[in-house]
């Protein structure tokens, strides 16, 4: 534990998306301004969801928008405090045994929003749904660290075989098929939260709307009008709801960053956690905006069935035809590293080096020769005189659209090559992602726990955060090999030599690795925002206006 709980400081500390994309719905046209409030009442925290959640039920809603929501609604078995800890949730303890193997979390006394007892079957229930083949949930990959889960998720066993199981109402076992010291940090993540069994199992549609929707976490939902607000109140029946201060949170979902500006401004939102372009770097340099770290990379993924990308030195020249350091400086602005490699800065190894200074960088920034032999060299194996039609998609944002733009320029003016642009909607544009249906796609990866083993393991032969149909026989033997190692050093090594395999055929184009400019009213304290892509309200307090 005391392993874990040092790696994920580190990643705290050292990490450093910008790019995360969102609908537009309409303005909640119930938020009020700081006039229309009493001076005297302790009001509801106003924020900004962005975006219509994917869903609300935890192993489905793969997806930071979601993430939100679930991680003040729902609480797991251990969670994260203000300095990015592990520390008790659900569990008020637990025991490991069987040389880091089986995991014994012992649950505290407490009851869900409707008065049900959260028990060890909740967890059983859920954990084991995740990875139930029929649901095809997003996340499942997360829990194949459990023995027995993968098996069963690919059709090899039954639900049977997957190693958790609910001792009694206190009582929950997980049984590991490998020794691994990041799973208390990567149980933080919202996927794994309980769902109460007594609803999953009465009612298939129960994630669907905020009045079947049940809560073990700080708040409960009270409202979810579809593509417009989120609201949620405190959870009476929470076991720490006397450390709850805020009697509710109010989510609208505007995804135009100059409105959410303006409503920041206004006094109609209490915080913001995204700036716009045109005035980021002089709020950054003036104090009014802060910059925290982020345990992230922005990408875009170059899908190797769709021609031309089907070829890898066409890849490589795309990649090494951006200057990124001009798009930080002259686009995003919020003081990010430039990225040649996939894992950030921020996972410390064994020896106390950082993971990735000790990986170094696979290609240069800004390499235009390079880039054109490459090309050149590509077309010719592909027998192309010409490019078949290139498109870059990402999901509705300001900022994705700009920095878009300027890839759009540089591939003409290094390249040659014309590139459309395509936006889509935050829902459609995952949907399309996931079933690898774009040609080149935005992506900003968030770490789900404190390892580099969590960026590079999506990129395996068919694994659901693969989206492009990357595939190579000596990565997935790596990974595989890293998954199950357990000692540290060798591990790292052999992550070492995964990221380099995956950079040799160069699926991706790197951007950089991710800070988060943020803004909140000076009556707003407490929230705590986590590297590992968490927002947390639990402790927040607004003092009067």
């Amino acid at each position: 534990m005391k392993k874990v709980l040092k790696k994920f400081c580190a990643v705290t500390i050292l990490s450093t998306i910008v790019l995360t994309g969102c609908t537009q719905p309409a303005v909640n046209k119930e938020s009020k301004s700081p006039a229309n409030e009493p001076t005297t009442a302790i009001a509801a925290l106003r924020s900004n969801l962005k975006a219509e959640p994917v869903s609300l039920d935890p192993p489905k809603a793969y997806d930071l928008v979601a993430f939100e929501v679930l991680y003040n609604t729902l609480e797991g078995l251990v969670r994260l405090d203000e300095k990015h800890m592990i520390i008790p949730g659900m569990a008020t303890k637990w025991d490991i045994t069987d040389n880091g193997k089986k995991y014994t979390f012992h649950l505290r006394d407490s009851k869900w929003s409707n008065g049900d007892p959260v028990t060890a079957y909740d967890f059983e229930v859920s954990w084991k749904r995740m990875v139930d083949p029929k649901n095809g949930f997003p996340a499942s990959f997360l829990a194949f660290v459990i023995e027995g889960a993968e098996d069963f998720n690919k059709g090899k066993g039954t639900v049977d075989n997957v190693k958790v199981k609910a001792l009694d109402d206190k009582t929950l076992e997980v049984v590991l098929r490998a020794p691994s010291g990041y799973f208390l940090s990567m149980i933080t993540t919202p996927v794994f939260a309980p769902v109460n069994k007594k609803t999953v199992e009465s009612n298939p549609n129960w994630s669907a709307e905020a009045a079947t929707i049940v809560s073990n976490g700080p708040f409960k939902l009270t409202e979810w009008t579809h593509n417009q607000s989120v609201k949620a109140i405190k959870n009476d029946n929470y076991w720490d709801k006397n450390n709850v201060k805020l009697p509710g949170i109010n989510w609208v979902m505007v995804n135009d960053e100059n409105t959410q500006y303006q409503m920041f401004k206004s006094g109609e939102l209490d915080n913001i956690e995204s700036i716009p372009k045109d005035v980021k770097q002089k709020l950054i340099e003036s104090g009014e905006a802060k910059l925290a770290p982020e345990a992230a990379t922005s990408f875009y993924r170059l899908n190797t069935a769709i021609p031309p990308f089907n070829n890898k030195n066409i890849r490589k020249a795309f990649s090494l035809a951006v200057n990124r350091k001009l798009i930080i400086d002259k686009v995003v602005q919020g003081k990010q590293t430039p990225a040649m490699a996939l894992v950030p800065i921020g996972f410390p190894e064994p020896d106390g080096k950082d993971f990735r200074a000790a990986g170094g960088e696979y290609f240069k920034d800004n390499d235009l020769e390079t880039a054109k032999d490459l090309l050149k060299k590509g077309m010719e194996e592909s027998g192309y005189t010409t490019l078949p039609e290139v498109t870059l998609t990402y999901d509705t944002n300001d900022m994705n659209k700009s920095v878009a733009q300027v890839l759009q320029e540089m591939f003409k003016k290094n390249l040659g090559v014309d590139v459309k642009l395509e936006s889509k909607e935050w829902k459609v544009f995952l949907d399309e992602q996931r079933a690898s249906k774009h040609q080149v796609s935005l992506s900003t990866y968030y770490a789900d726990y404190a390892d580099p083993l969590n960026f590079i393991e999506t990129f395996q032969t068919g694994h659901p955060g693969n989206r492009i149909n990357y595939s190579n026989k000596v990565f997935d033997e790596l990974i595989q090999k890293a998954s199950i190692e357990p000692d540290e050093k060798k591990r790292f090594s052999i992550m070492h030599d995964a990221e380099k395999t995956f950079f040799e055929d160069m699926p991706l184009l790197p951007l950089f690795y991710s800070t988060k400019a943020y803004m909140e009213r000076p009556n707003v304290k407490g929230i705590i925002r986590h590297p590992a892509s968490l927002i947390d309200y639990k402790q927040v307090e607004i003092t009067n206006k």
